[in-house]
């Protein structure tokens, strides 16, 4: 699992919401991840150019079913994790 630092969180603007975004290096993103308290598991990755509408209508789909997101940007991909 994969131990995040609350203090590297900064705002993603998609579409007029803001989801928290940290910046990641090294080996590709584990399947889940720890934020503070929060357990967080991927779900699937965007391209950062060319997302279009189909990144923040994902978010919006998963919000409205309870999950919160977590964005980890690595070289040019958004990868989505959802709360547990």
């Amino acid at each position: 699992m994969l131990e995040l630092d609350e203090s590297l969180l900064e705002p993603l603007p998609l579409d007029g919401m803001e989801v928290p975004r940290i910046h990641v290096y090294g080996p590709p993103p584990f399947t889940q991840a720890m934020l503070g308290e929060q357990e967080y598991r991927y779900e699937r990755s965007f391209p950062v150019k060319g997302h279009g509408a189909k990144l923040p209508s994902f978010l919006r789909e998963q919000m409205a079913a309870g999950k919160t997101p977590l964005i980890l940007e690595r070289e040019n991909r958004f990868y989505v994790y959802l709360t547990v």
